[in-house]
């Protein structure tokens, strides 16, 4: 997984073409995969326990009544264990969705910003770009993780 995210993260933008030219870049930094990655993974592996629990509660109501009282159950019948079932799908899940989210909307924002620029002076606005280039990437990094 590593791997696939350092090998997407460092392929040839067109930086160093724009440089040449005195245009700006897009910068690809494979830290901000990495960093959406491992924050997504943390955190959506905190919960697996409580998920669990949670999805135990939902499918048999009578045995499992309420939060504590189930996890001790869980933790008594089958072992602290049970608490980690899903935990690897979870992980690398997340970790994907969350590198691609994060990564893509960092390399994402600076192209949209650009662009907004591009076009306020086609049209001769004065003034910033306002959120609307964040919003954009936004939807881009979503768009293109929810598809992975």
């Amino acid at each position: 997984l590593l791997r696939l995210l350092l090998a997407i993260a460092t392929v040839a933008s067109p930086a160093s073409a724009a440089s040449a030219s005195g245009a700006a870049g897009v910068v690809i930094d494979p830290r901000f995969f990495i960093a959406g990655g491992t924050c997504a993974a943390i955190s959506h592996g905190i919960t697996t326990p409580i998920d669990v629990v949670k999805t135990r509660m939902q499918s048999n109501p009578e045995k499992y009544k309420s939060l504590l009282p189930a996890t001790a159950l869980i933790i008594k019948e089958e072992g602290a264990q049970a608490l980690t079932k899903g935990l690897v799908p979870t992980l690398v899940g997340y970790g994907i969705e969350g590198a691609l989210k994060f990564g893509i909307y960092e390399v994402s924002k600076p192209m949209a910003v650009l662009a907004f620029q591009k076009l306020n002076n086609k049209l001769n606005r004065s003034g910033g770009t306002g959120p609307l280039p964040f919003l954009l990437a936004s939807i881009m990094a979503g768009g293109v993780a929810s598809l992975v």
